[in-house]
C-alpha cells in the first residue's frame, strides 16, 4: 500500500482547515474528517504516496490509524480513490432549451434525449445536476418570466430531487435558500472562503450511457406527471429514487426573512385556559394536535427539524422516549473548535403519553433552533451607560466566583463556563421586557442567542436554561418559569447536600403513574425527593438506583401541583436511564460518592408547602410565580424569541439571582438558602459544598 497515490474523490470540493481537519462536500453529502479522530488524512493531495505521508511521521499511533482509516474508505469505495487526477479543469454550467425543457449542465455532459414526453403538461421543465449552483436563478432568468410554473429537477447517481410547483424567480430563489439552510457545512465553507461560493461538483455519473441516460429521465419525468397529476407538489419538494422507486416528501415552510421590529410597548399576556395539565405541565393544546402543527417543519432537506424518531434502547419500553435533531451553523471565530457535533445538535422529548413525548421531542428542538443566530433580531452596540432603560449584566445572570474566573483563565478546553469578568467595553445588547416592573430592559446579546459572530461571548455564552417552547407564549413563558425553579431548587440540594423528604408517589393519578412504574422498576429501584424551597413552588427529584450496579441517575420536575412535578421529574427519569452512560455525557453518575446520604428519603425532614396554586388560567399562573418571586427579591425578565410563521412560540426567561444546576458559585443565594431554612446552622463555602459539578 506504501506505493499507492492518495486522492480524494473528484465529485468532492475539498477544504482544508488550520486545524488539519478536512472537509468534503457535494451536492448531496457533507463530511467531516476531524483531526483529532482521523489523523494524517489532511497530507492526501493526489501527489503523495501512502509511503511519503507515512515518512513524515513518528507517532505510530497516527500512522496505525491513517492506515487502517484509508483501507477501509478504498474498500467501501467511498470519499477516496487511486485514479489519476483529472487534467481539465472545472467548467461553469450552461443553459439551453430543448423542447420548452430547460437543461442546466456543464458542457458536454449531457446528451441529447427526447424530452417531448412532458410537453403535455402546463409547467416548465429545468433539469440540472446541482439546484444550489448561484447562476441558476439568473440563468433562468434569462429566458423570461417563470410562466405558468416552474419545476426543478436535480439529478444524481442513484436518486433525483423535485421541486415544488415555483411561479417565480423568487420562489426559486427561496428554494435554494431553504436547501442551503440544511447544508451546514456547505454555508461554513462560503463563509470560510469570504463568500466564494464555488460550485459543488455533482455526482451524477458523466459515464452514463446514453440508453441508461434516457430510461432515468423518462422515469423521473413519469414519476414529475404523477406527483403534478395528484398535486403533491404544491408543498413539497419530493426525492426519488430511481432502483427502488422509494418516494420521500420534504414539507417546505418558507421562513420569514425579514428583521424583527424592536418594540417599546408594553409585554401584554393572554388569559389562556389551561386544557390539558395531565402529562407534559400545563397546557393549552392537546399533544397530538401539536404533533401535526410541527409536522410540516421535519425534513432533512427543507425543514426546520431534520427528523424525529424513536430513541432504539426505548423500542421494548412502555414509556417511549423520542429524538429530534436540528442543523446549527458554525462563525468563523469558532473555526479551531469545529468538530463533528458543531453543525447538528440533538434534542430529546419526555412524556407518559408517545404523543407528550413527540411533542416534547420537537418543542425541545425549536426552542433550540430558533434561538440561534441569524441577525434579524436588532441590537445595540454600546457601554452600559449609554442605555436608556434597565440593563443586566453578565455578573448578574451568570455569578460566577473569583476562584471560578481563575479556573476558566488556565482551563485550555473550550466550554459554556471558559468566559472571563466582563470589563465595561462595548457589547450587544437586547431588549427584552420585566414582567416584574412592567419595563424595557437591556440584557447582553450574546446571552439571547447561540451561535453568534459577536466576540463578547467571552464574558458570557448563550445557554438552553430558561428556553422553552409552546403552543403560545404563556404556555412558553411558564415552561421556562417552571425549568429555572426547578434548577434553582437542585442546585441548592445537590452543592449543600440536604436531607429531603420523600413524595407519596400514590398522590399521581394511576393511569400515569402505573407506566412509568412498570418502566422504571424492571432495571432500578427509585423513589421521589421534595425539594421545594423558599419559591413556595414545587420541585421534586427522582431519584434512580440500578438494581445490578447500584448505579445512580436523577430525573427533575417543577410545577404548580406536587403530583404533576413528580411525575414530570419520574418522566424525566425515564429519560436519562436509557443515555446515562452515554459517551461524551458530561456528568459522570458513576463519580457520585458512597456516602451521599442526601440522596436518600429522610423523613424526619419537613417538606416546605406549595405557596401557590393553579389557577387554571396560564395568565394567572405566570403572574402569580412572578409576585412570589419578587417578595424574594428576584426580577423576572422575558425574551420572545419567537420566529414566523413557525405556529410554535419560543421565550427565554431570566431571573437574575435564581441559582443554576451548572455551577454559579458567585450566587449569594447557593449559600444562604439552607441556613435561611433553618436546614444548616450555617451556610457552607465554595470549597465545602459538594464539588461534583452538575452538569447534566
Amino acid at each position: 500500500m506504501k506505493k499507492i497515490i492518495l486522492k480524494w474523490q473528484e465529485r468532492f470540493l475539498v477544504q482544508h482547515l488550520p486545524n488539519k481537519s478536512v472537509i468534503l462536500v457535494d451536492n448531496n453529502e457533507e463530511k467531516l474528517f476531524d483531526s483529532s479522530s482521523f489523523p494524517l488524512l489532511h497530507l492526501i493531495d493526489g501527489k503523495r504516496t501512502v509511503g511519503d505521508i507515512m515518512e513524515q511521521q513518528d507517532d505510530q499511533g497516527q500512522i496505525e490509524s491513517f492506515l487502517s482509516c484509508c483501507a477501509f474508505l478504498l474498500e467501501e469505495g467511498i470519499y477516496l480513490s487511486t485514479d489519476a487526477p483529472r487534467e481539465e479543469g472545472k467548467t461553469n454550467r450552461i443553459l439551453v432549451s430543448e423542447n420548452n425543457i430547460l437543461i442546466y449542465f456543464p458542457p458536454n455532459s449531457y446528451q441529447p434525449v427526447n424530452l417531448s414526453i412532458c410537453s403535455d403538461i402546463n409547467v416548465q421543465i429545468l433539469i440540472t445536476d446541482n439546484v444550489l449552483d448561484k447562476c441558476l436563478s439568473n440563468s433562468v432568468a434569462t429566458y423570461g418570466p417563470i410562466n405558468p410554473r416552474l419545476i426543478v429537477i436535480e439529478l444524481s447517481n442513484h436518486k433525483c430531487l423535485i421541486s415544488p410547483l415555483l411561479s417565480s424567480q423568487t420562489e426559486l430563489k427561496r428554494f435554494q435558500q431553504a436547501l442551503l439552510s440544511n447544508r451546514p457545512v456547505l454555508q461554513f465553507l462560503q463563509c470560510y472562503n469570504n463568500g466564494d461560493n464555488e460550485d459543488i461538483s455533482s455526482c451524477f455519473s458523466s459515464n452514463l450511457t446514453n440508453e441508461g441516460l434516457q430510461q432515468y429521465i423518462h422515469q423521473v419525468f413519469d414519476k414529475v406527471i404523477s406527483l403534478y397529476q395528484h398535486q403533491e407538489l404544491e408543498n413539497n419538494a419530493v426525492e426519488y429514487h430511481y432502483k427502488t422507486k422509494l418516494q420521500i416528501s420534504h414539507p417546505l415552510q418558507y421562513l420569514a426573512h425579514s428583521a424583527h421590529k424592536e418594540s417599546l410597548q408594553p409585554f401584554h399576556l393572554t388569559s389562556r385556559k389551561v386544557t390539558f395539565d395531565k402529562d407534559g405541565g400545563s397546557r393549552c393544546v392537546q399533544a397530538q394536535k401539536t404533533v401535526e402543527t410541527i409536522l410540516p417543519f421535519v425534513s432533512p432537506k427543507t425543514g426546520l427539524i431534520t427528523h424525529i424518531e424513536e430513541l432504539s434502547q426505548t423500542k421494548k419500553n412502555i414509556i417511549k422516549i423520542y429524538k429530534t435533531a436540528f442543523f446549527k451553523q458554525l462563525q468563523l471565530k469558532d473555526v479551531d473548535q469545529l468538530n463533528n457535533n458543531s453543525f447538528v445538535q440533538a434534542c430529546m422529548g419526555k412524556g407518559v403519553s408517545h404523543a407528550q413525548s413527540m411533542a416534547s421531542a420537537l418543542c425541545e428542538a425549536i426552542e433550540r433552533k430558533n434561538a440561534q443566530f441569524t441577525g434579524l433580531t436588532p441590537s445595540k452596540c454600546c457601554v452600559s451607560d449609554e442605555l436608556d432603560y434597565p440593563h443586566f449584566l453578565f455578573q448578574s445572570i451568570a455569578p460566577y466566583s473569583a476562584k471560578q474566573y481563575a479556573d476558566f483563565r488556565t482551563n485550555t478546553v473550550q466550554s459554556l463556563t471558559n468566559v472571563i469578568p466582563y470589563n465595561d467595553e462595548p457589547i450587544h445588547w437586547c431588549s427584552a421586557w420585566s414582567l416584574t416592573n412592567q419595563c424595557k430592559v437591556y440584557i447582553p446579546y450574546v446571552l439571547c442567542f447561540a451561535n453568534t459572530p459577536y466576540t463578547d461571548d467571552k464574558f458570557g455564552k448563550w445557554q438552553s436554561n430558561g428556553c422553552a417552547a409552546g403552543n403560545n407564549l404563556e404556555e412558553a413563558i411558564l415552561q421556562a418559569l417552571f425549568e429555572l425553579i426547578e434548577r434553582d431548587a437542585v442546585s441548592i440540594w445537590w452543592y449543600n447536600k440536604l436531607p429531603r423528604p420523600s413524595f407519596d408517589l400514590r398522590k399521581i393519578t394511576p393511569e400515569y403513574y402505573q407506566p412509568l412504574h412498570n418502566s422504571i422498576s424492571i432495571t432500578h429501584d427509585y423513589w421521589v425527593l421534595d425539594l421545594t424551597f423558599d419559591t413556595g413552588i414545587p420541585v421534586m427529584a427522582a431519584i434512580g438506583r440500578d438494581k445490578e450496579t447500584d448505579g445512580w441517575v436523577f430525573g427533575f420536575g417543577c410545577h404548580l401541583k406536587p403530583e404533576m412535578a413528580a411525575q414530570r421529574a419520574l418522566t424525566e427519569l425515564c429519560q436519562l436511564i436509557p443515555i446515562r452512560n452515554q459517551n461524551g455525557a458530561p456528568f459522570d453518575f458513576d463519580a457520585i460518592a458512597e456516602s451521599s446520604d442526601f440522596l436518600q428519603p429522610n423523613n424526619d425532614c419537613k417538606s416546605i408547602p406549595a405557596t401557590i396554586k393553579s389557577s387554571g388560567d396560564l395568565k394567572l399562573d405566570i403572574l402569580a410565580v412572578v409576585e412570589q418571586l419578587k417578595s424574594l427579591e428576584l426580577e423576572t425578565l422575558v425574551f420572545d424569541y419567537s420566529r414566523d410563521p413557525i405556529p410554535i412560540k419560543t421565550a427565554k426567561v431570566f431571573v437574575p439571582g435564581l441559582c443554576h444546576i451548572w455551577p454559579q458559585l458567585g450566587n449569594q443565594r447557593l449559600y444562604n438558602v439552607p441556613v435561611k431554612l433553618g436546614m444548616r446552622p450555617a451556610p457552607l463555602t465554595e470549597t465545602t459544598i459538594n464539588q461534583q459539578e452538575l452538569y447534566i
